[in-house]
C-alpha cells in the first residue's frame, strides 16, 4: 500500500510541479504574514503537573492580593544627606504614583497614630486573652502596684513628663507593654526587618526605605505588566541622584521571562541558522542545498499557524523548542537530498521514501508519547512537533526532489569522505568490548542520579533582577521563604472564628513567633466578645475595687489625688469603636492577611517554609485549610514527574522496539538498530550523575524526545550495512547528527534555564547516539552472516 500510495503521490506533484511550488509559496507566505498577529502565552501553568494541591496553590497566588504587590527599596549613596532627604524622596515618589497603574502606595505609619488607634482601654478588653487576664492579676498586688505608681511619680519628673503623664493616667498598671508586645509584631508580620520612624519604614542602618505598592494588574498579565514596570521605571528615573532605587515584584519576572525567551529563541534561530548555511554550503558547494535548509524552517512557520488554529494560544516554551525541532526535521530533506545527487531511481527512491518514512515516524512516536502525559503543555508540544516533522517529511519526499532533480547522469558520484566514514574498518571485538563497559559504568552511575524540581528551572529572570532582590534580602532581612496556611469560609466572621481555632493549635506546634496569624493582632468578633466578657467580669468582681484601694494606700506617698487615675476607671467599661477595625493600620494589616473572592473569604497566616514546620501542622488541616508551601510544591512536583517517567519512558521506548521491528522484521536486527537508543539514554543520565547535574522535569521530557531521533540513526546504519544499499546513508547520518547537535546545542546559548535544560540533554543523548550508530552498529553487523539484498 505504501509503494502504491507513494508513487502516485510522487509521480502527481512531478506532472503538476509549477502548480505544487506555487501552492507551497504562496501559503509560506500567508502563514509567515499572520505570524505577527499570534498571541502566545508565557505562563508556565501549561507546563505544570494538574496536581491538585499544585492547581490549588498556583490559583490561590495567581488570585491572592500577594501577586499585586510591588516593593520598592529607596538608598541613600551620599554620605552627606540624611533621613531629611531620603523621606522626601519616598513621599515625592510616593505622591507620583497614580492610577491607573498604581492603586495604593503604602510608605509607613505614625507610631502616634499607632497607640491612639489601639489605645488601652479599646483595644485591650478585645484582645488580651486569658493568659494575660491572668498576669493583670497577678499585679494587683501591693508591691507591684507601688512599684507602678513610683514608676509614673519619677516619669513626670522629666521633661517630657506633661505629655507622659496623661497617659499613665488611663494605665496605671502598664497594660499598654502587653499590646505593645503585640504590635512589636507587626512590621515583623509584613516579612521584613523593619523599623518605623517619622511615619516611614525604614531598615536598621536608616540608610533604605521602603515603599509597598499595590496595584490591579495580575502578575501574569505579560501586556500590562510591562506598562506597570515601565512606568514605575520612569518614575524613579526622577528620584534625586543621590537615591538608588531597587524593585521587588512578580511582574518584573514576568517581564524579564519573556522578554529573555524571545532573546533565547532569537538567538538560538540565527545560531542554528548560520551554522546549517556553513555546513551545508561548505560541505556540498551546491546553491541547491538551501533548500534543505529552508524546508525545516518553512515546517516550522507552517506548524505554529496550524497549532494556533487548534490550541489558540502557544507556549513560548513550545516555541522555544522551534529550532531543536528544526534541526531533527532536517535529516529527511539530507537524506533525500544525497540520493538525488548521488543518482537515484525511481526504485531506490521508493526504499529511501520506506526509510525516510520510518525514521520520521519514529520521531513521531516519541512525540505522540506526550498525548498520555496529564501535562497540557506536552500535549501542545507534541502537536506543533508532530505537525513539524511531518510537513517536512512530505516537503522533503515531494517538493524537494522538484527544486533539486536532475536530469541524465547524477551531478555528484564523488562521494569519497562518505566512502572512507561507510569503508573504515573499527575493530569490531575491542569497540564492544569498550562500549559495553563503559555503558555499565554508567548504568552503574546512574544509579544515584538525583532529581530537581526546583520551579527555577522554568524562571529565566534575568541577573539585575535577581541582584536587586539580593540587595533588597541583604538590607531588609526576612524569612527567606514562607510558607502559607489558608483559612476558607463563607464569611470574614466565620472565616476569623476558623483562623482563630487555627492559630491556637499552630502556636502549640511552632516555635514562639514563628507563626504569624491575624488572630494576633485582631482575632474574630466572636473571640474579642469573649475577650471583652472575660476583661468585665475580672473588674467588676472585685478587680476594680481592689485596684482602688492599691492605688489609695501607694499614691499619697508620691503626691497623687485619690481621682488622678480615674480616667482609667472611667473607662474600664467603655464599648469598643466598631469601625476601629476598618481604617489605619488594622485596615492596612487586613489587606495583607485578609482575602476576599467571588464570595468567599481567605485568612492567611505565615510560616517558615521547612520540612519539620509542614509536618508539624499537617495533622491540623482541616476541610477549609490548606497550605501553600513552595517546597510541598516541589515534593508534589517530585512524585509526579517520576510518575509519569515510569510511563512515559518505557512508552516511547516500546514504540521505538516495535517500529524497528516492523521494518526488519527480524529480532537481531532491530535490537541492533536501537543500540544508539540504549546508548544515548543510559549514557545521558550516566553523565548527569556522574557531574552530579540532576535531573527536572525538562531534561527528562527532552531524553523522551531524544529517542525517537537517535533511534533513526540506528534505523539507517543497520539498513545502510546490512543490505549494503551504498545510499550514503553513513554521510547522512552523519550530518543529520551535526544538523541535530546544531538544532539542540543552539540552546546550550540560552539563558532560559528551562531551554538550557533541554539543550544539555538533547546534545547529550544525539552525541553518545551518534558515536554508537557510527561505531558499534557496523562492528556488531561485521559478525553476522552478511545479507546482500533485502
Amino acid at each position: 500500500m505504501f509503494d502504491r500510495l507513494f508513487l502516485l503521490v510522487y509521480e502527481a506533484v512531478h506532472r503538476h510541479k509549477k502548480r505544487t511550488l506555487t501552492a507551497v509559496v504562496l501559503v509560506t507566505l500567508l502563514f509567515t504574514a499572520i505570524l505577527p498577529f499570534i498571541r502566545y502565552e508565557g505562563s508556565i501553568d501549561l507546563m505544570l503537573p494538574p496536581d491538585r494541591e499544585i492547581t490549588r496553590s498556583m490559583n490561590f497566588l495567581k488570585d491572592s492580593n500577594l501577586s499585586d504587590k510591588m516593593v520598592v527599596s529607596l538608598a541613600l549613596t551620599d554620605s552627606s544627606m540624611g533621613k531629611r532627604e531620603l523621606f522626601e524622596a519616598v513621599d515625592s515618589l510616593a505622591a507620583s504614583l497614580k492610577k491607573p497603574y498604581f492603586k495604593k502606595v503604602m510608605t509607613g505609619f505614625s507610631v502616634g497614630n499607632l497607640m491612639e488607634e489601639f489605645s488601652v482601654l479599646q483595644y485591650g478588653p478585645q484582645i488580651l486573652g486569658d493568659e494575660e487576664m491572668s498576669q493583670i492579676a497577678a499585679m494587683l498586688t501591693p508591691e507591684n502596684v507601688s512599684k507602678k505608681i513610683k514608676g509614673i511619680y519619677l516619669q513626670s519628673m522629666r521633661p517630657d513628663g506633661i505629655f507622659t503623664a496623661s497617659m499613665s493616667r488611663t494605665d496605671p498598671l502598664g497594660i499598654k507593654l502587653m499590646i505593645l508586645n503585640k504590635l512589636k509584631a507587626i512590621p515583623a508580620s509584613m516579612n521584613f526587618d523593619v523599623s518605623i520612624e517619622d511615619g516611614h519604614f525604614i531598615s536598621r542602618d536608616g540608610r533604605h526605605a521602603m515603599l509597598v505598592i499595590q496595584t490591579d494588574v495580575p502578575m501574569m498579565d505579560a501586556v500590562r505588566s510591562k506598562g506597570l514596570v515601565s512606568e514605575l521605571e520612569a518614575k524613579l528615573k526622577l528620584l534625586p541622584p543621590y537615591i538608588a532605587a531597587d524593585i521587588v515584584s512578580g511582574h518584573l519576572h514576568t517581564v524579564s521571562n519573556e522578554k529573555v525567551i524571545k532573546r533565547d529563541i532569537a538567538v538560538a534561530s540565527y545560531i542554528a541558522s548560520a551554522a546549517f548555511l556553513i555546513l551545508f554550503l561548505g560541505i556540498f558547494r551546491d546553491p541547491k542545498v538551501i533548500f534543505v535548509f529552508i524546508i525545516p524552517f518553512m515546517a516550522v512557520v507552517w506548524s505554529i499557524a496550524l497549532a494556533t488554529l487548534v490550541e489558540g494560544k502557544l507556549s513560548f516554551l513550545v516555541i522555544g523548542f522551534g529550532t531543536s525541532i528544526a534541526g531533527i526535521s532536517i535529516d529527511y530533506g539530507l537524506l533525500v537530498y544525497i540520493a538525488i545527487k548521488r543518482g537515484i531511481d525511481k526504485v531506490r527512491m521508493l526504499k529511501m521514501a520506506k526509510l525516510v518514512t520510518v525514521d520520521a515516524m519514529t520521531t513521531v512516536f516519541s512525540f505522540v508519547v506526550l498525548f498520555f502525559s496529564m501535562i497540557k503543555g506536552y500535549h501542545q508540544l507534541a502537536l506543533f512537533s508532530i505537525l513539524c516533522v511531518l510537513i517536512c517529511l512530505l516537503f522533503s519526499l515531494f517538493v524537494l526532489p522538484l527544486v533539486i532533480s536532475v536530469k541524465g547522469e547524477a551531478t555528484e558520484r564523488d562521494s569519497s569522505v562518505g566512502d572512507r566514514l561507510r569503508n573504515f574498518k573499527w575493530p569490531a571485538k575491542p569497540c564492544i568490548a569498550v562500549w559495553l563497559i563503559l555503558s555499565a559504568v554508567a548504568l552503574y552511575q546512574s544509579m544515584s542520579v538525583k532529581f530537581d524540581s526546583d520551579l527555577k528551572r522554568f524562571d529565566g529572570t534575568e541577573p539585575r533582577i535577581l541582584q536587586m532582590e539580593k540587595n533588597f534580602n541583604t538590607i531588609w532581612g526576612g524569612k527567606d521563604s514562607q510558607a502559607i496556611m489558608v483559612v476558607t469560609g463563607k464569611s470574614l466572621e466565620e472565616a476569623m472564628q476558623l483562623n482563630d481555632s487555627l492559630f491556637k493549635e499552630a502556636s502549640a506546634r511552632l516555635p514562639k513567633g514563628e507563626f504569624s496569624s491575624l488572630a494576633y493582632f485582631w482575632p474574630s468578633e466572636k473571640t474579642r466578645t469573649e475577650n471583652r466578657a472575660r476583661w468585665l467580669s475580672f473588674w467588676k468582681d472585685g478587680g476594680e475595687e481592689r485596684l482602688k484601694s492599691l492605688i489609695r494606700s501607694s499614691s499619697l506617698q508620691y503626691g497623687f489625688t485619690p481621682e488622678a487615675f480615674t480616667p482609667f476607671f472611667d473607662g474600664l467599661y467603655a464599648l469598643p469603636n466598631e469601625g476601629q477595625a476598618a481604617t489605619g493600620v488594622m485596615a492596612q494589616l487586613k489587606e495583607r492577611y485578609v482575602i476576599e473572592r467571588n464570595g468567599s473569604v481567605r485568612l492567611l497566616s505565615f510560616f517558615p517554609d521547612k520540612k519539620e514546620y509542614l509536618d508539624a501542622l499537617a495533622p491540623i488541616v482541616k476541610e477549609n485549610t490548606f497550605i501553600v508551601s513552595k517546597l510541598a510544591i516541589s515534593e508534589s512536583m517530585t512524585r509526579f514527574t517520576l510518575k509519569e517517567t515510569k510511563l512515559l519512558a518505557p512508552l516511547a521506548i516500546l514504540f521505538n522496539i516495535l517500529l524497528a521491528w516492523i521494518f526488519f522484521r527480524s529480532w537481531k536486527e532491530a535490537l541492533i538498530a536501537l543500540v544508539p537508543l540504549f546508548t544515548g539514554v543510559v549514557w545521558f543520565i550516566g553523565i548527569m550523575s556522574f557531574f552530579n547535574v540532576p535531573l527536572n522535569i525538562v531534561n527528562i521530557i527532552a531524553a523522551i524526545i531524544s529517542t525517537g531521533v537517535i533511534v533513526d540513526y540506528g534505523l539507517g546504519m543497520t539498513y545502510e550495512y546490512r543490505y549494503n544499499l551504498k545510499l550514503g546513508t553513513v554521510v547522512a547520518v552523519t550530518l543529520s547528527a551535526a544538523t541535530n547537535m546544531i538544532g539542540s546545542g543552539a540552546l546550550l546559548f540560552a539563558n532560559y534555564p528551562a531551554l538550557y535544560s533541554t539543550g544539555i540533554a538533547m546534545v547529550v543523548c544525539m552525541v553518545s547516539g551518534y558515536l554508537s550508530s557510527l561505531i558499534i552498529i557496523p562492528s556488531l553487523i561485521s559478525l553476522m552472516k552478511p545479507v546482500e539484498t533485502k
